[in-house]
């Protein structure tokens, strides 16, 4: 994982249940981060894979939300 330094970020709080937290921050150490970094990085991660379906979001129509089925069956169509 890597991170963007100077880059403008916005502060959100969330709320995780104890044993996620705990889980989390193990994964975290292991990783080499602290838990704040590594949940940051992580996010960084899904948001980039994910710029597929965000252009497609854009595109008129397309506004509606797909229900799990409907986007498991688009993921796989788009790993073909």
């Amino acid at each position: 994982m890597k991170t963007q330094a100077g880059i403008s970020r916005k502060k959100k709080i969330i709320e995780l249940r104890p044993e996620t937290e705990k889980r989390l921050r193990i994964i975290a150490v292991n990783e080499g981060y602290n838990l704040k970094s590594y949940i940051e990085n992580v996010l960084e991660e899904i948001a980039e894979e994910d710029e597929t379906l965000i252009a497609l979001s854009k595109v008129p129509g397309t506004n509606d939300l797909l229900d799990p089925t409907e986007k498991e069956n688009f993921l796989k169509f788009l790993s073909e």
